[in-house]
């Protein structure tokens, strides 16, 4: 609703005025009327109103003193002139004060329908600006974005998650990728839009696999969600990975959207089946405690002590087609692989290995037969390796990989050049690396990208958050202090202010790259 304010001193022209808006125009909102600039300045102050008219010659205040005041005290809106007169003074003057709309006595319709039918352009232009700001905010913060008027009030809110994969847990998982993070096309948008009559945002999701999207509509105005999402879905081109969708409850005037798409990320986790891609609503979560099968307890007890080769790769492909077959969720297939490793693994090894994490192990992979390969190649090599440590070519070849990064890492990097400058595959790469160094490579990169932010923002603390991210090698500025954040425990912004507070002090003590190993 877009809130309007009449000044005039005459009440038969402010009720005039007031009941043409009221009646051929539903989305506008007569909320006050002043008799002089005075009052007129106590009122709008306190009410805020998107579109103001007012009369230049007024007792006591007249229009263009009223508004400047307005202007000294902070606020800005648009104000419409009201006035008899058409002297180029007032014109000059009101012009001086942003004003670009004047309003004849008497009041023409047509003059009056251009003026409200530009307002309302600009209005819904501004208010997609701050809906959009107020969603993404609301997406990384419990609390709501508090300090913002809520622009979402009277609207109501659907979001829908777009995975494409498994539900990442990794934070570093953003940091190496080879494939194109997934975006909504603005064809699509507008097509949504235009069809279903409510605004469509595009939002940022929590990792490079996903997006978000909220579908916001008037109150009053019914949404046919479903239909929406399903042609949102298939906009997407089809490709070797599965894809799901899921559809939030509604919030009402804007609250309860965080709790909306935490919701729909653990019924992501908890409910949908690894694998399969689909289109769901999110119901209730259900509090069912994750057991182990017997069918995968018997799996790994027909292993034995000491597999062979033969016998790992069956137990893993039985085990991992019992669990397609069941459609188990990603954070039961997580429980079942833990258990899996656990048994077969030796006892032995536990201080001289770096164990696979389950979790991460599924969160990296986009189908079962990747995750049988990847299974595979781990579970393998632990069980063959008899003696601690790396053979001499294995470790020159782990000190070439973080050579290589520690000279390049601010430069874009992808899995796809592991292959090409070191002749092996990332798999392989990372394995040799942790084994040596006790760190993945992609979080020793993401700890080299974040001591140097921590250095440039430390002695330049006035730099632009988004050529900071450049710099130590992100495209991404949002999700460069996402990273800042969880390692660092504050955000870029923060640091720079403390790096300003301390007057450049001794550098507060974080991990880097080297000193994680």
């Amino acid at each position: 609703m877009i809130q309007v304010m009449i000044v005039e001193d005459e009440p038969a022209i402010a009720r005039g005025l007031s009941l043409m808006i009221s009646r051929n125009y539903p989305d506008f909102q007569v909320i006050g009327t002043a008799g002089n600039g005075k009052e007129g300045v106590q009122k709008i102050l306190a009410l805020t109103p998107d579109l103001i008219f007012a009369d230049i010659n007024m007792p006591v205040m007249n229009g263009l003193d009223m508004i400047r005041q307005v202007q000294e005290a902070g606020f800005f809106t648009r104000c419409v002139i009201l006035t008899g007169y058409a002297e180029f003074e007032y014109a000059r003057t009101a012009i001086h004060l942003g004003v670009t709309d004047f309003l004849l006595k008497p009041i023409s319709s047509d003059t009056l329908d251009e003026i409200l039918i530009s307002c309302r352009q600009k209005n819904q232009k501004e208010l997609r600006i701050l809906q959009a700001e107020y969603l993404q905010r609301c997406m990384h913060h419990s609390s709501g974005a508090s300090d913002m008027k809520n622009p979402l009030t009277g609207y109501t809110c659907t979001l829908m998650l777009v995975l494409s994969g498994p539900v990442c847990g990794n934070i570093y998982n953003e940091v190496l990728f080879d494939s194109v993070p997934v975006s909504i096309d603005t064809g699509i948008r507008q097509e949504i839009e235009d069809t279903f009559q409510a605004a469509f945002f595009p939002l940022r999701g929590r990792h490079y696999n996903e997006c978000l999207c909220a579908l916001v509509s008037p109150n009053l105005q019914p949404v046919d969600v479903k239909a929406a999402a399903r042609k949102l879905y298939a906009s997407f081109p089809s490709s070797g990975t599965y894809r799901n969708l899921f559809i939030s409850e509604q919030a009402v005037d804007g609250r309860g959207i965080h709790e909306l798409s935490r919701n729909m990320y653990l019924y992501a986790l908890l409910r949908n089946p690894f694998g399969f891609g689909q289109i769901d609503m999110v119901r209730q979560i259900p509090d069912d405690k994750i057991r182990i099968s017997r069918e995968i307890r018997q799996i790994c007890l027909d292993i034995g002590e000491h597999p062979d080769q033969e016998t790992l790769r069956e137990a893993i492909h039985g085990m991992l087609q019992l669990c397609r077959e069941e459609k188990v969720t990603q954070l039961q297939l997580t429980s079942d692989l833990r258990y899996f490793i656990k048994t077969v693994v030796p006892g032995s090894l536990d201080e001289q290995m770096i164990y696979p994490d389950a979790a991460e192990i599924v969160s990296s992979c986009f189908s079962y037969e990747e995750l049988e390969q990847d299974l595979f190649f781990e579970l393998e090599r632990l069980c063959n390796l008899n003696t601690p440590g790396l053979a001499n070519s294995e470790q020159s070849l782990a000190k070439q990989v973080r050579n290589w990064l520690d000279m390049n890492f601010t430069s874009q990097i992808t899995f796809k050049i592991f292959q090409d400058i070191f002749g092996h595959n990332e798999k392989y790469i990372s394995t040799l690396f942790k084994a040596e160094f006790g760190i993945s490579p992609i979080k020793y990169l993401g700890n080299l990208r974040l001591d140097m932010a921590r250095k440039l923002i430390r002695n330049n603390p006035d730099l632009l958050l988004k050529d900071v991210a450049e710099m130590v090698g992100y495209t991404d500025a949002f999700y460069f202090s996402r990273v800042f954040k969880s390692h660092e425990g504050i955000s870029p912004s923060q640091y720079a202010k403390l790096m300003k507070e301390t007057c450049r002090g001794p550098e507060p003590q974080a991990k880097a790259g080297r000193d994680s190993e």
